[in-house]
């Protein structure tokens, strides 16, 4: 019998080399590295990055909201600049109080809220690691009052104009003239205006007092002096003790607006006509609290402090100058009343404020850098912001004039019926979240315009609100019967924006419709346009044909035992594709070549797209510039 043998061939080894092991554990490190890097990221989601310090504070990891309250309480006592004026040999102190110079802590929030958001990836990665290991410190901007500080310049003045005058005689005696001085009050403000340019606080040089020398007056070939009598008419002062403002009439004046010397007599309409450009130097605008709200613990905190206004009551001066003068009295009472603020941070927890009354949201990703700084710019300026029971919000109100000068960038617009560069582009994201977070509150929306075409960036068409600085606006009425606190929240890196309206929620129920889309239109053909950037034979598709139609939403609105329903109506005008092309051999057959697109006016305030042709009659064009 015979035995067969099978020999089985042996299996390969596999070896692990040390570089092998040195590989894998380089590749876990990576990994970690990469989990990490991204945990910061969304760690950092709506924080200021660590490291960034404002004035010193420390504010990283914190909500803007949560840095401006830290702020507030903690930068109260913050070093101002000092200034002086100096003229003569002598020097005037124009303290912060004098001047009413504040820090703008809200830019200063939003400035460390930048610091690694800007420039590209890497840049913004470097600043980002920059600030965590050395720290990034944010210096406080500092706002003037110029019509406070222009007031501190004119009580200055008043002590160093001297009036021009001529030789003359009192009986035996010559009385030789004298030049005059003026001062140049505007002149003066704006040089300190340019010395407390610069952020850091400390003692900057005095300012020389702006003067003019007013000649001499030749001599009067006979004088009322030469009978030894003084009939020089008196001057009249009006005074106003609580806030320290005085005005005069010096003799000509006052003699201007008499119609009777014996007694006299003051004319009320000449009165009040040299009364009012004092009202314009005195009237001092209030300005409202912004607060903030902790949804978890209900807490109301402060941002910014309220501030009362004043204003000058003309009618009631007009009445004490003539009693005034009738009764032989000098001074005169300047009747100079206080204006409240609307919103006062010493009534904050009369306003009610205890809950979320509604919200409104929308998508953004995929948004250009530009485009994105925008919408974040907008939002931070409804940081805080509080309407008062009844009172109207206006977006132009407070987002302000939509210029580079405010730091907007230049984003795409619509130019007319072509796409082209402006300044502000998705500002419009804005409006659009705010009006969502109205219109789903039941609120009576008082203006609002659709963009001109549909725009993808706002989804389903019919809720959205466009806006162009300063014409076209969106304003809502706060019908809540309480104060309404409004708190914007922009996650940039998903594309996520919200508006969080907060109150007392009236015992009301809204449900809003589904769009129905009607009379489409189909787009135009598409435009083909020769540019010089794109390279021969090849073709750039700048914009996307869009059809026209009529979009209506309903709103009903349960309240009371009542219901009442409202319709929206938005009406889109259907747009073309547009290409453009690197020649006219490029061009499609029977396809002639168009103008050349054109950039926006750098002046020209744009933001997002232009309200529909069926603009109501409001002394707007029905075609703005716009930006999606």
């Amino acid at each position: 019998m015979q035995s067969t043998l099978r020999m089985e061939r042996p299996r390969p080894r596999i070896r692990r080399t040390p570089g092998d092991f040195a590989v894998l554990f380089a590749g876990v490190c990576a990994l970690a590295v990469l989990g990490l890097l991204l945990g910061w990221q969304v760690w950092h989601i709506n924080r200021i990055y660590s490291g960034v310090t404002v004035a010193g504070v420390p504010v990283g990891g914190l909500s803007r909201a949560e840095a401006l309250g830290r702020l507030t309480q903690t930068l109260s006592r913050y070093p101002l600049p000092t200034l002086s004026v100096e003229y003569g040999g002598r020097q005037w102190p124009i303290t912060g109080d004098h001047a009413r110079v504040r820090t703008d802590l809200p830019a200063a929030v939003n400035r460390a809220y930048l610091v690694g958001r800007q420039d590209t990836p890497v840049e913004r990665f470097a600043a980002q690691i920059a600030a965590a290991l050395g720290g990034t410190d944010i210096a406080p901007d500092v706002l003037i009052d110029a019509a406070q500080l222009r007031y501190a310049v004119e009580q200055i003045a008043a002590e160093v104009r001297t009036p021009a005058r001529a030789p003359a005689q009192m009986g035996a005696v010559i009385v030789p003239g004298q030049p005059g001085v003026d001062v140049d009050v505007e002149a003066t403000v704006q040089a300190l205006v340019a010395t407390l340019e610069g952020r850091a606080p400390g003692q900057r040089p005095a300012t020389p007092l702006a003067v003019t020398q007013i000649p001499m007056p030749a001599p009067l070939p006979t004088t009322t002096a030469q009978t030894g009598t003084d009939t020089a008419d008196p001057s009249l002062l009006l005074r106003d003790s609580r806030y320290g403002l005085e005005f005069a009439l010096d003799p000509a004046t006052l003699q201007s607006i008499l119609v009777s010397d014996n007694p006299p007599q003051a004319d009320p309409d000449r009165l009040r006509a040299l009364l009012q450009p004092w009202a314009d130097q005195v009237y001092l605008a209030p300005r409202n609290a912004r607060l903030s709200f902790d949804p978890n613990s209900g807490a109301v905190l402060v941002l910014q402090t309220s501030r009362p206004g004043r204003q000058l009551n003309v009618d009631a001066t007009v009445v004490a100058v003539r009693e005034a003068l009738a009764a032989g009295q000098n001074p005169a009472l300047l009747v100079v009343e206080p204006v409240a603020p609307a919103v006062d941070s010493n009534r904050v927890a009369e306003m009610g404020i205890r809950e979320l009354v509604a919200s409104g949201t929308s998508y953004f990703a995929g948004s250009s850098a530009e485009r994105i700084r925008n919408i974040e710019i907008a939002a931070a300026k409804f940081e805080g912001v509080v309407i008062p029971p009844g009172g109207i919000f206006s977006f132009n109100e407070y987002v302000e004039d939509v210029s580079a000068a405010n730091g907007f960038e230049d984003s795409l617009i619509i130019w007319g019926d072509r796409t082209a560069v402006g300044i502000g582009g998705g500002v419009c994201q804005v409006s659009t979240t705010v009006f969502r977070a109205a219109y789903n509150a039941g609120m009576p929306i008082v203006e609002r315009y659709n963009h001109g075409y549909v725009v993808d960036w706002y989804g389903e068409p019919g809720l959205d609100a466009t806006i162009f600085t300063p014409s076209v606006d969106f304003k809502f009425r706060n019908d809540t019967g309480a104060y309404l606190l409004i708190d914007p929240v922009v996650d940039g890196a998903n594309g996520t924006m919200a508006f969080n309206f907060y109150g007392a929620k009236p015992a009301r129920e809204v449900y809003v419709s589904e769009p129905v889309i009607s009379d489409v239109v189909a787009a135009p053909p598409p435009l083909y346009t020769v540019d010089a950037s794109v390279a021969p034979g090849q073709r750039k598709q700048v914009d996307w044909e869009k059809p026209g139609m009529i979009a209506t939403v309903t709103r009903t609105i349960v309240e009371g035992g009542a219901t009442r329903t409202e319709t929206l109506v938005s009406k889109y005008q259907p747009w073309k594709a547009v290409y453009l092309v690197g020649s006219e051999a490029d061009l499609p057959a029977s396809v002639p070549a168009a103008a050349p697109a054109q950039s926006a006016p750098a002046q020209t305030a744009t933001v997002d797209t232009a309200p529909a042709a069926t603009t109501p009659a409001t002394g707007t064009p029905a075609s703005p510039p716009s930006a999606p």
